[in-house]
């Protein structure tokens, strides 16, 4: 579990929340912190991942929370026989929220797995993982991942 002290002081070192951030979006912000932390997968860019997604968490909440009112005021649409097949402007933006909700999830908790699973997590040169010698003297001390292909000679 990671406790308040280290997400103090993860914000602390990577310049904490921005202004615009209200008591919402610090929860859900501190919730996607804490996971990051306690996994240890947490670095500047992640960081802004986590801003993007507290943002987006917070908003979606907040409009979900308006549409239950106005369902809940109006009544069922299907009782009162309106029949719209359009979502309203509400509905609408909290659709985008949705969709930018996954992407960001899939991006903060799934990829971070998905590399620790393929141990893709450090990263190597792609001259090792070629397995080639390089002959100095055929390529002038350059360096080349590959050997240039040349013509058969017939005789």
């Amino acid at each position: 579990m990671t406790t308040p002290a280290e997400i103090a002081a993860t914000l602390a070192r990577l310049g904490g929340w921005p202004e615009y951030f209200g008591e919402d979006e610090c929860k859900h912000g501190e919730g996607m912190l804490s996971l990051q932390i306690r996994n240890k997968w947490i670095d500047e860019g992640v960081f802004g991942l986590v801003v993007r997604y507290a943002v987006h968490r917070a908003e979606y909440d907040r409009l979900s929370d308006v549409i239950a009112t106005r369902r809940d005021e109006e009544g069922d649409e299907e009782d009162k026989g309106k029949g719209s097949d359009y979502l309203s402007g509400s509905e609408q933006q909290r659709a985008y929220h949705k969709r930018e909700l996954l992407t960001l999830e899939r991006e903060l908790l799934v990829t971070p797995s998905a590399k620790n699973k393929a141990d893709l997590s450090l990263q190597t040169s792609f001259l090792e993982q070629l397995d080639v010698s390089i002959d100095e003297k055929s390529d002038g001390g350059k360096v080349v991942p590959w050997k240039p292909l040349s013509k058969k000679r017939r005789g």
